[in-house]
Parts: C-alpha cells; sequence; structure tokens
C-alpha cells in the first residue's frame, strides 16, 4: 500500500531520478492499486471459501476455531474471550470488509469512462483514501509500518504543497487573441532555493479561488526560470514568469462574470448554492472570462497584443486586468537538453509552453556563447547547436508566439497550420531530414500536445531510431 502513495508525491525525487513523466508516475500509481485491490479480493475470497469449511466441521473443532478470525483459537477471540483485545480480533473481518468496500467504490470511480464523465465524483471518492488508510491499519496492525514510508512522504508532500499554497500571488490576465490568454505572476526566488535548475522545463499547479475552490490545473510556463532568475536583481524577492492557455469550455455570461470578479470570504463560496455559483463547463473559461470583458474586439480576435506579449509588457499594459492565483512549484521535468547537438520540439496546440521555455533556454546559451571574431563555432564550448520548433496548430488558433525574437542562430520555428481541409505534419518525413541532415550527432525530441499527436509523434521517432539515429524522445504527457 505505501508503493500505491509513492509514485503521487509531487516532491518526490523518484521522477528526477528515474526520469519518468508525470503520466508515467500516475501510470504506476494506478497499476498498483489495482494490484493492491486484486490482492484484497483474493484474500476475501480465501476468507469467504472458509466459512464454508468452518460449516461442514464438526461441533467439538467449532470450539477451537472461531468463524469470525480462523488466525487464532476461539479462547482468544470474542465469544470466547470478552476481553477488548478479544473484541478487537473479532472485529478484523469488519475493518476488513469497511476497506474492501472504499477500495471497490476508489476502482469503480478510477475506470476512465466513469472518470472521464464525472471527474468530481472521482475526486472526492478519493478522499475516502485517507479513511482507507486508517481502517487498514486497525484491520491489520503490521500495515502501518508497511505503509509508513510511502505514507511519511505524502504527509510531507502534502505539508509542502500546502505551504507554497498558502501565499496569494497578485499577477495579471490579458487576452492575446484567438482564444489565445497570457497569465503573468510573481514567482518567489525562494522557490528556487537549492535548486540546480538543469532543466528548461518546468511546471506549476495553479489555484484560482473564484473559478474553484478544490481544484488545480497543471501549466508549463513558457519562462525559461534559470535565465530569468539569473537577469533579475539579486535584491528582487521574486521575478516575473508567463503561462499561455487556452480556455475550453462554454462562454461565461457577463452576470456570472461580474458575480466572478466579486471578492467572497471562503465560508460564503462553501455555503452559497449552485445557482448562485458560477456557471461554465471549464475552469479555464471562468478564468478567461476575467480577461474578455476588457480586451478589445479586435484583439480578442486578432492578435493585436502579441507584440505586447512578445517584448513583456503585456502584464502591464491596460488591457491586462488583476488576478489573484496561488502557485504551487515548480516542478522541473527530466531534460537537459546542453548534452545534445540537436533539439526537436514537436508539439501541438498549447504543447508549445514547453517548447517556448526550451527556446528561451537557448537563446540564453547563446547568448553566452556567441561566435565572435576571435572565436569561431568549432571552438565554441557548447554542444547544443540546434534548436527546431515544429509546431501544428489549427489555422484559426495560430497566434506570433511569444519570446522567441530575436531568435537565436540554429533556433527555428517550422509551422503547420491544419483544419478546413489542410494536410496534417508529416512528423516522420520532418524528424527524419533534420537527423539525416546531421547523422552522427545526438538528438533530443520534446513532444507535447493532444494524446493522438502524442502517440503519432512516439512511433515517428521510433522509426526514425530504427534507422540507426542516436535519438533520445520525452513526452510530457499527462493522461493515464
Amino acid at each position: 500500500m505505501g508503493m500505491v502513495l509513492l509514485p503521487i508525491s509531487r516532491h518526490s525525487a523518484l521522477a528526477s531520478f528515474f526520469k519518468i513523466s508525470v503520466s508515467t508516475t500516475l501510470t504506476n500509481h494506478t497499476l498498483t492499486a489495482y494490484t493492491l485491490f486484486i490482492l484484497v479480493t483474493i484474500h476475501g475470497l480465501l476468507y469467504a471459501s472458509w466459512v464454508a469449511v468452518f460449516n461442514s466441521l464438526s461441533a467439538n473443532l467449532r470450539k477451537v476455531i472461531p468463524v469470525l478470525n480462523p488466525t487464532y483459537q476461539y479462547a482468544e477471540t470474542w465469544p470466547g474471550n470478552e476481553s477488548s483485545l478479544g473484541v478487537w480480533r473479532a472485529s478484523l473481518i469488519f475493518t476488513g470488509c469497511f476497506a474492501a468496500l472504499i477500495m471497490l467504490a476508489l476502482s469503480i470511480t478510477t475506470l476512465p469512462r466513469v472518470r472521464a464523465r464525472n471527474f468530481n465524483l472521482f475526486y472526492f471518492t478519493h478522499l475516502f483514501s485517507i479513511l482507507m488508510v486508517i481502517v487498514i491499519c486497525l484491520h491489520a496492525s503490521t500495515m502501518f509500518y508497511c505503509t509508513s514510508p510511502g505514507l511519511a512522504m505524502w504527509i510531507l508532500d502534502w505539508g509542502m504543497r500546502l505551504y507554497e499554497l498558502q501565499r496569494n500571488l497578485d499577477g495579471t490576465i490579458a487576452a492575446v487573441g484567438k482564444g489565445w490568454y497570457c497569465v503573468t505572476l510573481p514567482l518567489p526566488r525562494s522557490r528556487l532555493t537549492g535548486c540546480s535548475c538543469r532543466s528548461p522545463l518546468a511546471h506549476f499547479y495553479l489555484h484560482h479561488a473564484d473559478s474553484s475552490i478544490r481544484e488545480l490545473h497543471p501549466f508549463t510556463t513558457i519562462t525559461h526560470l534559470a535565465s530569468r532568475n539569473n537577469a533579475t536583481h539579486p535584491l528582487d524577492d521574486d521575478f516575473p514568469i508567463q503561462f499561455l492557455f487556452r480556455k475550453q469550455g462554454k462562454p461565461l455570461p457577463e452576470s456570472d462574470l461580474a458575480q466572478a470578479l466579486t471578492p467572497l470570504p471562503i465560508y460564503r463560496r462553501l455555503l452559497r448554492g449552485k445557482k448562485k455559483r458560477v456557471r461554465s463547463a471549464q475552469w479555464t473559461a471562468k478564468l478567461a472570462g476575467l480577461a474578455d470583458h476588457k480586451a478589445k474586439p479586435a484583439e480578442k480576435n486578432g492578435g493585436l497584443m502579441a507584440e505586447r506579449l512578445r517584448d513583456g509588457s503585456l502584464a502591464n499594459d491596460q488591457h491586462s486586468i488583476p488576478v489573484r492565483l496561488r502557485l504551487e512549484g515548480p516542478y522541473f521535468s527530466p531534460a537537459d537538453p546542453h548534452r545534445y547537438d540537436t533539439v526537436v520540439c514537436m508539439v501541438a496546440g498549447t504543447g508549445v509552453s514547453g517548447a517556448l521555455a526550451i527556446a528561451s533556454a537557448f537563446n540564453h546559451v547563446a547568448s553566452h556563447d556567441a561566435p565572435s571574431l576571435f572565436k569561431s563555432d568549432a571552438q565554441s564550448r557548447r554542444r547544443w547547436k540546434r534548436c527546431i520548433i515544429i509546431w501544428s496548430v489549427k489555422a484559426d488558433d495560430e497566434i506570433a508566439l511569444p519570446f522567441l525574437e530575436p531568435m537565436a542562430y540554429g533556433l527555428e520555428l517550422r509551422k503547420f497550420l491544419t483544419g478546413g481541409g489542410r494536410q496534417r505534419v508529416d512528423l516522420p518525413t520532418e524528424l527524419g531530414d533534420i537527423t539525416e541532415d546531421h547523422e552522427g550527432q545526438r538528438c533530443w525530441v520534446y513532444i507535447s500536445g493532444p494524446d493522438p499527436f502524442i502517440s503519432g509523434a512516439k512511433e515517428a521517432c521510433r522509426a526514425v531510431k530504427e534507422k540507426g539515429r542516436d535519438l533520445d524522445i520525452y513526452a510530457a504527457s499527462w493522461s493515464i
């Protein structure tokens, strides 16, 4: 049971040590939990078979071995032993059945179809796992010692998460155009204390109380934290970071938007009725609605604010509105593009956020190791020479990507527009051409986007690796 808790500890070093993605840790958590449930089911069936055996015993043997707990003798359990210890031994069957019922409810709500259609049911049912752990430890006292390592890490992880979430951060949100939005928040520099920040990929969990009290959503920042931290004055306590996202779900009505902007105490938000809550299908739609009512129509549709986003002045723009968020993180992904000659970012839609952070890291490295009259490119100490972004995006959703200009030598953006009958990007051909031009060099591929795109990109990478190319892959997937 302790192994079930280990993969979901966000501050655990297991993911970075084994270089696995969030999707892999969640999958390991799911498989371990299902294995535990199967073992518990077998344990319960074995006891059910004992009941049949007990009924076939003679009257004399029934006074030796009790039906409630066959691991003890009749004189050691209730009713043969009416002490508190005897009653506890007899109660183990009931605590075991209660824990098994909770496990059954957890297993049913984790089924993909049930979880997708009733996520809140899945979420709140998982809260009963805390009660389940307590009941299991009462059922088998040795389970506490077996569970204590994973349980201790889980409790420590939650303590660290609550500590990070206790502070409200005053940031801004602005509509970039075509359904894209940019959130700018001040990241406390203390969050990076003791962190080497080698990976340019970092994600955070954002909490917006006016949209939902209980929901936290993961976002990959488009900011390269290491370079931004180095460029910030040492006396500054924080530095700005940005997030890009697209809203999903139904538009937010103006009446609900005004209600969302009205700050309320926590107890009033918890006690208000369903009709008084902000009605929206998605959390992102509620957050995006805060920026929509101040953005000009042209900016909503044409992306006229992209220039301000590119030069970093969007956070102070008059059409950016203040927003108060809580931030959990950063959580760095296991990636070190500096060990490769070529980095290819195969991304689709909002998956471009990670590619922008990688591009910022490349620009930072290139600016500190630029060729000069006295140092040729061959004499350069850095290994990372090329960074190519392959971005597949619908034509209706295309915007000017921020923080790419000025583009350093070796940084390239290949944009492929889809939708409206357009042909999809041929990932095997694109990746094959990139690796064929620089045969013998190490290549790292970052993949992010919808699940079908990630699957296709992985297939393209496997096809290229079969040709003998030195290729490493990292897929930023959040699904299980």
